[in-house]
């Protein structure tokens, strides 16, 4: 459910502990790959695998564990942002253009988080032949390549919600770019979407890689 920095963040959170014996780019690469459903119009469970422990996921090839790590994360956020934290809807609307402006303003936050963005960007200046095993068009992998690489190659802003317009109806976008403007400077929201991160953290250190 995050958008691609808080995947990747995620994703680079456990890669030293349970994937480093797979190919960093291929694994970074999958777990950016899994969203390709919402311009590609595919299914959910085509690109988003489901009940997948770590151990199983440390089995696969580098591009299927980002892949299936990608629903990993997506089961975190889900558990702790709107499970353990749905108090957070007692101050903001709870519809899905306020799910989108969440995923959205966490990317924002969480940017800083790291320095390697130049180097991630970089990594999809081409594409793997896995990428090619979803039905999707070579020419549709290559745009979801430039758009994640220009928008991993900068802080994300307001201007980065022009890329939803390939899978959400602008009525949508309006809503998700008013939330964005009115909740950006929220405190209690800007803190919980800070504190998936350092639950991640957290999580990571509790499970004893096999």
């Amino acid at each position: 459910m995050p958008w691609p920095v808080t995947h990747i963040l995620t994703a680079e959170i456990y890669y030293d502990s349970f994937f480093s014996h797979l190919d960093h780019k291929s694994f970074i690469i999958g777990t950016c790959f899994s969203d390709i459903r919402y311009p590609a119009r595919l299914k959910r469970s085509t690109t988003h695998p489901k009940n997948l422990s770590l151990t199983e996921i440390q089995t696969k090839s580098a591009f299927q564990a980002g892949l299936a790590f990608h629903s990993f994360v997506d089961e975190m956020w889900n558990q702790f942002v709107l499970q353990v934290n749905h108090h957070i809807f007692d101050e903001i609307p709870h519809n899905k253009p306020m799910i989108h402006t969440m995923k959205v303003l966490q990317d924002k936050y969480l940017y800083k988080k790291s320095g390697e963005w130049s180097q991630i960007a970089n990594y999809f200046e081409g594409i793997l032949s896995e990428e090619k095993d979803f039905g999707v068009s070579r020419e549709m992998v290559e745009r979801w390549h430039t758009i994640l690489a220009f928008y991993l190659s900068k802080p994300p802003n307001i201007n980065d919600l022009e890329m939803l317009s390939i899978s959400l109806d602008h009525d949508i976008i309006n809503k998700i770019e008013e939330y964005y403007r009115a909740f950006q400077e929220h405190q209690r929201l800007n803190q919980l979407l800070l504190d998936f991160y350092d639950r991640a953290v957290c999580l990571s250190q509790e499970i004893k890689p096999d």
